[in-house]
């Protein structure tokens, strides 16, 4: 959520305890018999609303509170969870979930098929504004709904009684049960949010959720907290073994390493970027690839970004071999694609990129991006209007802008204003298109090309770059409807061609993640693609 994507997370994703010097925390000693974990969260999430949100901070706490139809399991694929059981027609376009027995809201009210007919209808309707809106459009009539063409009726999700959902597809959908485990597919409970609309979702007594744990209590804002505490009325609470997760807001790593040394901390999302080599050296951090990208777009509806030649010389002027090795240091890999190393390919011999190949050189090739900008009109930069580069405030984020800056400048001459915005600020900015050139970064939902590709779509909620190119469309709508493994990759290979010479975006590197886990503290499930779940963690102390 994980995903998420487009996190507020140090430069490369990594949860961390500190073993060295931990003392006994008062809130977790076990002589208040409460069995806590505190987890630093890092920002304080934009929203926690299913519907709504796209960011990592917010789907940890939506993973922990909601359960769909399925959720995601220990092997990182799709389990059934509300829904016990489900069956598949001849033709593979309807679907029928039986949802088990006794279910129920964290309130104690009855959980029925139509609250996840609510939920699939809120997702997928213009109103709400959801930015996984499209994610629902393999429903039958969703797309034709979301554009105002069809009604309410006409769409294909049907509760046909209080425990069986019945979905109608408008194509076959070879990722069904991974979307199915994916928050934004949670149920919904229409009496509050019709009532209090998107405020629910801030407030405990209406933030209603029916996952392993629920809210009570959030204090908003850097430094405050968010307390979870065990849901009783959960379909498996009976193996849910921690009474209270408490998530904290320390954005800046230094602050948060204190913590962890003080013993006020579990784990944490950030390090100190120059602690990175000699934590990794000395073990503690095991950095191992992740499904996510960390990459800049250009806005091509603003000049001078809407000349390819513009966007291919500041693509080819920065150093992806000098930021991953002198910058980062966190194991993460040079991006010489838009899809990551280890995404599946058509076979299981090779992956995405190295069947894909190489479209960027790791190292900047400064001649060729000069005389890119002088066949645009900008010989050695001069004469190059004013742009900015925008990112949210984060010590790494800053750290990285410098780079990107340093190598603009020496490599072509163009002095780029770097501009820092809060979190919450930053994600409304870029989706409404306020900027030149952002940042941005994207760790998979689920492990296929397509959850990121799709992203560029020209309809896409998440495409803020402004970008359409209606050959890409094709293939990703082609790459949608295919059954046939191979065929379907080879869609989006050809895809990924096409915005590779378009570049819209601008790749920098894959992610890296790497876990320690205090011994006081296990079964927390940590996922390339960013998933973080507590309902099987234990404290052993």
């Amino acid at each position: 959520m994980k995903k998420i994507f487009l996190a507020a997370v140090f430069i490369f994703l990594i949860c961390v305890v500190i073993f060295s010097n931990r003392q006994k925390n008062p809130e977790v000693n076990s002589e208040t018999g409460i069995k806590e974990i505190v987890y630093n969260l890092g920002a304080d999430p934009r929203t926690i609303d299913p519907a709504l949100n796209y960011a990592s901070d917010g789907a940890v706490v939506i993973m922990n509170t909601f359960d769909g139809l399925l959720r995601v399991g220990s092997d990182d694929r799709g389990e059934p969870a509300c829904a016990e059981s489900w069956e598949i027609s001849d033709d593979g376009l309807t679907w029928t979930f039986h949802l088990r027995d006794g279910l129920k809201w964290s309130d104690g009210e009855k959980l029925t098929a139509q609250h996840f007919k609510d939920g699939f209808m809120r997702l997928i309707n213009p109103e709400t504004g959801a930015p996984y809106a499209s994610y629902g459009f393999f429903i039958k009539n969703a797309e034709k709904f979301y554009n105002g063409t069809a009604n309410s009726e006409e769409v294909g999700i049907k509760a046909i009684d209080e425990k069986t959902l019945e979905i109608n597809l408008e194509y076959k959908n070879p990722l069904m049960l991974d979307y199915m485990s994916f928050p934004a597919f949670a149920p919904a409970r229409m009496d509050i949010i019709n009532e209090y609309q998107t405020a629910w979702a801030a407030k405990p007594e209406t933030y209603i959720s029916n996952g392993a744990f629920k809210l009570e209590s959030w204090k908003h804002g850097d430094g405050g907290e968010m307390i979870l505490v065990k849901n009783p009325n959960y379909w498996d609470a009976d193996n849910v073994k921690i009474d209270r997760l408490r998530f904290v807001n320390i954005n800046d790593p230094n602050t948060s390493l204190a913590a962890f040394r003080a013993g006020k901390l579990d784990l944490t999302s950030g390090v100190p970027m120059q602690m990175l080599p000699l934590l990794i050296k000395r073990g503690e951090i095991i950095p191992k690839p992740a499904l996510g990208v960390g990459y800049c777009s250009f806005n091509v509806d603003r000049k001078p970004f809407d000349d390819v030649r513009i966007r291919k010389a500041f693509t080819l002027a920065i150093d992806r071999k000098i930021i991953v090795d002198k910058i980062l240091m966190s194991g993460a890999r040079p991006a010489t694609g838009f899809i990551c190393d280890i995404v599946p390919g058509t076979t299981n011999e090779k992956d995405f990129r190295t069947e894909g190949g190489e479209f960027l050189p790791e190292r900047a090739d400064v001649e060729e991006a000069r005389k890119l900008l002088a066949e645009a009109g900008y010989p050695g930069g001069k004469n190059f209007p004013k742009v900015a580069y925008k990112y949210n405030s984060n010590p790494g984020n800053k750290i990285l802008a410098e780079v990107l800056q340093g190598m603009w400048k020496k490599n072509l001459g163009i002095e780029v204003e770097l501009l820092n915005e809060e979190w919450k600020v930053f994600i409304e900015t870029r989706q409404k298109g306020d900027f030149d050139i952002a940042r941005e970064a994207w760790i998979l939902d689920f492990n296929d090309a397509a959850n990121l590709l799709e992203t560029l779509m020209s309809a896409s909620p998440q495409n803020a770059t402004g970008y359409k190119n209606l050959k890409f469309d094709e293939l990703m709508k082609n790459a949608a409807v295919e059954m046939d493994n191979t065929k379907r990759i080879n869609f989006m290979h050809e895809a990924e061609k096409i915005l590779m010479e378009d570049l819209p975006v601008l790749p920098i590197y894959f992610y890296s993640s790497g876990s320690l886990q205090s011994k006081r503290v296990k079964n927390i499930h940590k996922s390339p693609r960013g998933v973080l779940l507590f309902r099987n963690a234990e404290v052993t102390e």
